[in-house]
């Protein structure tokens, strides 16, 4: 593959991860209607997966702080998408029926600020921190785990194939900056990121 070619496909990968928008919604179900909402909860998912543009789902039950309280983080390709997806006939129809057995919330956010997470998700209804904070904390973050996994590898892997090479690095790269070094990092940074609302 040529040069240009990859910083091409780099170009487009980048543009999908920057149009990808990520929605919290914090559902308080009523008391007595925790099996009800259950029941809902798995039919509107069933539905919302064949929705253009989906991507994931994630459910979270908090502890006993939170007893009534459901977590539904979803990821759409794009803003355009979910929002045709909330306003389809049959989500609206899903939603107005679990208002019977919940009270909802959510807020939205888009790009990069979904990798800086606070404690308690209070993170996607906070403006994000400017792109140029986010920037400098990933570029500090890579940084480290490339020069430490180069420095720890190079002398049983330096000498493979370099697609071979660089693939290494990069799932090294990528699966600690998404579990271990931005969220780590987020929290160090947090008044710096945040300043006024930590």
């Amino acid at each position: 593959m040529s040069n240009d070619r990859i910083a091409n496909h780099a170009g487009k990968m980048s543009d999908i991860h920057e149009n990808e928008v990520t929605s919290v919604i914090c559902r308080n179900i009523k008391p007595g209607h925790e099996k009800d909402y259950d029941n809902w909860l798995k039919r509107y998912m069933a539905l919302q997966r064949n929705a253009l543009g989906y991507h994931s789902v994630t459910i979270i039950i908090p502890g006993a702080g939170e007893p009534s309280n459901r977590y539904i983080i979803r990821k759409f390709d794009n803003k355009a998408d979910m929002e045709k997806w909330d306003n389809s006939k049959e989500s609206l129809k899903l939603i107005d029926e679990a208002n019977n057995y919940s009270t909802r919330h959510y807020e939205t956010s888009s790009g990069l600020e979904t990798w800086f997470t606070l404690p308690g998700l209070k993170t996607l209804s906070q403006s994000p921190p400017p792109r140029w904070k986010m920037a400098l904390v990933i570029f500090f973050a890579a940084y480290l785990i490339n020069t430490i996994s180069r420095y720890l590898l190079n002398p049983f892997i330096g000498e493979w194939p370099l697609f071979a090479n660089v693939a290494i690095f990069s799932a090294i790269l990528v699966v600690l900056l998404s579990y271990f070094a931005l969220p780590i990092l987020s929290r160090v940074f947090s008044h710096w990121l945040y300043p006024g609302n930590v």
